[in-house]
């Protein structure tokens, strides 16, 4: 994906913030649909799986619950454009988080669990460097 920005609606915003917040003081974990065009991202949908970790400092979907999400938004024809998760400690990729990121490779969306309204975007490029994205909170 090759992406400077996301555009991620308000409502959307506040989504994930309610499910970080209900999931606390674990990790939390959502995936969030749209399109991309001209190196923006749009986010459309939020979708906010359990962690079925319960744990502080990692993060999994239930794969059955994972595969209906990604049928879902190739039915609707759209892209998995991010994955919002929550850190006990600063908004930054883990080294757990890198590794997913190659298997996953769309924005990374990432908020302490104290300030989970504040997320910092990440992509890995092809390169393996982390590149920043910019997060524009569309009200």
């Amino acid at each position: 994906m090759e992406v400077d920005k996301i555009i991620l609606p308000k409502e959307l915003l506040t989504q994930l913030v309610a499910h970080a917040k209900k999931s606390s003081p674990n990790e939390s974990v959502s995936m969030i649909s749209g399109t991309t065009k001209e190196g923006i991202a749009y986010a459309e949908k939020v979708y906010t799986p359990e962690n079925i970790d319960q744990s502080t400092t990692t993060f999994t979907v239930d794969p059955l619950i994972l595969l209906e999400i990604y049928t879902e938004i190739e039915e609707e024809g759209r892209l998995l454009v991010a994955i919002y998760h929550t850190h006990p400690a600063l908004p930054q990729p883990s080294g757990t988080d890198r590794h997913y990121m190659e298997v996953n490779p769309c924005i990374w969306l990432i908020s302490s669990t104290k300030k989970p309204e504040e997320p910092k975007g990440y992509l890995l490029e092809e390169n393996g460097n982390l590149k920043e994205v910019e997060i524009s909170i569309l009200i």
